[in-house]
């Protein structure tokens, strides 16, 4: 996964996390995150960013499209599962000539903004305190 769809991913995430949030499906941050996975000071800091309004919605009166969007957004946020689990490779070259067989590391809450997943190990600088130039 390259940054830039580590990015995307995790801007999915953020989307799908505030809309079950809005609509009242958790109501809490917190209950969202550890049912989903998630990093909890991630999810409390998408909720803080945004204005944080809700619209309750009763659950027995939905209309189809909205029950097709809350299962998407689910979905999505199912993923992450799927994606912690089956990380990609680092993929640095090794002395040897071999590449990396590592999974990439995932980044600490405070580094989401680049995105969930780092594009390297922790070995191989996933994880560094600076940024890895290129």
């Amino acid at each position: 996964m390259t940054p830039q769809e580590s990015r995307e991913f995790t801007a999915r995430l953020e989307q799908a996390a505030i809309l079950l949030l809005e609509m009242e499906i958790y109501r809490k941050p917190d209950d969202l995150a550890r049912r989903f996975g998630l990093p909890v000071p991630v999810v409390r800091y998408w909720w803080r960013q945004t204005d944080q309004k809700t619209h309750p919605v009763d659950q027995n009166q939905l209309a189809p499209r909205e029950v097709k969007v809350i299962r998407k957004a689910s979905q999505t946020l199912e993923g992450w599962e799927k994606v912690k689990r089956y990380r990609p490779e680092c993929g640095a070259r090794l002395p040897g000539g071999k590449r990396c067989k590592r999974s990439v590391a995932i980044r600490s809450p405070e580094g989401w903004g680049m995105g969930a997943l780092a594009d390297r190990c922790r070995l191989h600088g996933g994880l560094s305190k600076r940024p890895r130039k290129k």
